[in-house]
């Protein structure tokens, strides 16, 4: 089972993990306003039904993050047949010249709706999340500036719901539809919020390599992967998303990537991802996983 396709949970299912006692996964992404961000993940096979791990990740960019915002994540995996389970808290410790902060967890399960004797199937995956982001609030109305914004701290909770449908035929064609809302946070909106740091794609899959601090209301995506097997030991995947922001412009994100074996315990995913607000400039960025099994 393809791991773009239904998130951190289908590690489990990978041929290398589920004969490895642990594994290394790193994630680096670099793009658009000297963006870059490097995620570090180690994983442990605690039973055979259970995966837990521990991941430490930074990004920065040439803006409001020029320096690096740290993230801690404890993810916990179950499985059972082709019953999934995963609960993945997350810290994001206040960061330095943002005066922002936030905590929070994601429950995500996956549940077989038919199997085939073929391979072929229909996986309901649902999840929700909960964060709670403290970061300074702009109180004049007015966009940000440093010489007349008149700041305060502020603290607001926040909520996601997702729900995502993959479809599989003969283990060789996957088709994901995903769609989630986001819980409105009081009166808090995007023109006042100065510097926050939660990534909003630790609350849904927002089909993006770069950070998405903004507020967003609803995010929809589809995604579709070919694998080549057993003629050569990779996944050819696209995806497209749709973001909402709430009182911002719309934002949509291209993506396409090969995921393929180097060796027989390590793997490369290699991918660029296409964004673009609605009325700016569109957006360049691109990834390189290694996963290595042990």
């Amino acid at each position: 089972m393809a791991k773009i396709l239904i998130a951190l949970a289908a590690l489990l299912w990978l041929p290398a993990a589920s004969q490895a006692d642990w594994w290394m996964e790193n994630d680096y992404s670099i793009g658009a306003h000297k963006f870059q961000r490097e995620s570090l993940t180690l994983f442990s096979k605690l039973s055979p039904r259970i995966v837990s791990g521990v991941n430490a990740s930074f990004y920065k960019d040439n803006d409001f993050y020029a320096r690096k915002v740290y993230a801690f994540r404890a993810p916990v995996m179950y499985s059972v047949n082709n019953l999934a389970l995963s609960f993945k808290p997350f810290l994001y410790p206040e960061a330095s010249g943002t005066g922002s902060s936030a905590r929070g967890a994601k429950a995500y399960a996956m549940f077989p709706v038919s199997e085939s004797n073929d391979e072929s199937y229909v996986h309901l995956m649902l999840s929700a999340a909960a964060a709670r982001q403290k970061t300074p609030l702009n109180l004049t109305g007015q966009p940000y500036a440093p010489s007349t914004a008149i700041l305060t701290d502020t603290t607001f909770s926040e909520s996601a719901f997702e729900i995502q449908i993959e479809k599989s035929y003969f283990n060789q064609f996957f088709f994901l539809a995903s769609a989630a809302g986001f819980q409105k946070p009081g009166k808090v909106s995007n023109s006042n919020l100065v510097s926050p740091i939660l990534d909003h794609g630790e609350l849904a899959y927002l089909g993006t390599f770069r950070h998405v601090t903004a507020l967003p209301e609803w995010v929809a995506a589809a995604q579709f992967a070919r694998n080549m097997a057993p003629d050569f030991d990779s996944y050819l995947y696209a995806g497209f998303s749709r973001i909402s922001f709430r009182g911002a412009n719309d934002a949509n994100s291209l993506l396409g990537g090969i995921k393929m074996k180097l060796y027989e315990k390590s793997t490369l995913d290699f991918a660029y991802n296409f964004y673009k607000f609605n009325g700016e400039t569109g957006e360049n960025y691109y990834k390189l996983l290694i996963q290595v099994y042990f």
